[in-house]
């Protein structure tokens, strides 16, 4: 509706929400829009790369994985935590698969650790 002129008075009145309420939705849409076509472009940029050694800067790698918010901020943290500020794809497929965990008679991915 916003789209087609309708002003934000009449679409609050409309859905019984105040005019606050549908500038944050518009504002959370631009932000999810601006994120998904970050996701595609950086996607592309690794297809074209076709490289599995090439670092990437760690935020934008995990960013074109699109994991959800509170995965991507404890894999952030431990990146950080670690001193890493770059990563290779070959590198974050290696700490999805299992491995054995020391000490312990089971395997488990370094990334579920994580």
């Amino acid at each position: 509706m916003r789209n087609q002129g309708v002003s934000q008075t009449e679409v609050a009145r409309k859905f019984k929400l105040s005019p606050s309420r549908i500038w944050l939705i518009e504002r959370q849409d631009a932000a999810k829009r601006s994120l998904t076509e970050r996701r595609t472009r950086l996607r592309e940029e690794i297809r074209a790369a076709d490289d599995l050694e090439r670092m990437w800067p760690l935020e934008d790698l995990i960013d074109a994985v699109g994991l959800i918010v509170v995965t991507k901020k404890r894999l952030m943290d431990h990146f950080v935590a670690t001193g890493k500020r770059q990563i290779s794809l070959r590198e974050l497929m290696d700490m999805c698969l299992d491995a054995p965990v020391e000490g312990l008679d089971f395997m488990m991915s370094p990334l579920l650790r994580v």
